[in-house]
């Protein structure tokens, strides 16, 4: 069975840079990945796919830092096992725009549409949007538009309804 070639392609952090001559039990391909922070490092094909390997180490790292300083525990947003909506809200949000393996790609990152520089970080996210109320989720108010303060909001389902872009087939 031929592998898919996965160079150049990007999941969270890491960018895939070449195939190592490493295999992991199940013959699973093991890829040399350059991550954000410069540092490199060597992931599972399942690891990528998965969204399991996000990057090097260093974003686990700063989370539990921040998590340890107070940052996240105030709000529970980072806690092990225990994420908000807002929390997942944000992780979504940034993959569908991010990850070509996510199912909704092609109506989001495929399509251009793309999260602004500050919202990388969650925590200038969350003091742009506050938490998700109940009942809601992320919407753009110009559905063309990227995701960045000024062009999103707390919807509900039927908001969101309202707001969607034509399709013609």
């Amino acid at each position: 069975m031929k592998k898919k070639d996965l160079t150049g392609q990007k999941f969270g952090l890491l960018t895939v840079l070449k195939k190592t001559d490493k295999r992991i039990c199940g013959g699973c391909i093991v890829w040399e990945c350059l991550c954000e922070c410069g540092n490199t490092t060597e992931v599972s094909s399942g690891n990528l796919y998965s969204g399991h390997t996000i990057s090097c180490g260093c974003y686990k790292r700063e989370i539990s830092s921040k998590v340890c300083k107070g940052v996240f525990t105030k709000h529970g947003h980072g806690k092990t096992g225990k994420s908000t909506s807002t929390y997942i809200s944000w992780l979504h949000m940034r993959d569908r725009c991010n990850n070509p393996n996510n199912k909704s790609y092609e109506n989001y990152g495929g399509r251009g549409i793309c999260v602004c520089k500050r919202w990388n970080s969650f925590n200038s996210f969350l003091k742009d949007m506050g938490e998700r109320p109940k009942g809601t989720s992320i919407d753009r108010i110009d559905v063309n538009g990227n995701y960045e303060p000024s062009n999103c909001r707390w919807a509900t389902v039927k908001e969101q309804n309202n707001n969607k872009r034509k399709v013609t087939v």
